[in-house]
């Protein structure tokens, strides 16, 4: 699914980048230009890297999942 439309980057796309060593929405930032435009797909890209890593999201916050 697209976490950032402004710059069509998909969940897959975050995760391979979470894969290939990025582990903070800094990284993102970097590797994919993602959270410079509007900044709403933040949480979602935020939850994807911690999927990948195997960190639980924060409590009281539900975790989006790709279909």
């Amino acid at each position: 699914m697209y976490v950032c439309v402004c710059k069509a980057v998909t969940d897959r796309q975050i995760r391979e980048a979470a894969q290939g060593g990025a582990r903070t929405l800094k990284d993102l930032r970097r590797d994919l230009g993602i959270t410079r435009d509007c900044g709403r797909c933040a949480s979602c890209a935020h939850d994807c890297l911690r999927e990948v890593h195997g960190e639980s999201a924060k409590p009281g916050k539900a975790t989006r999942r790709a279909a």
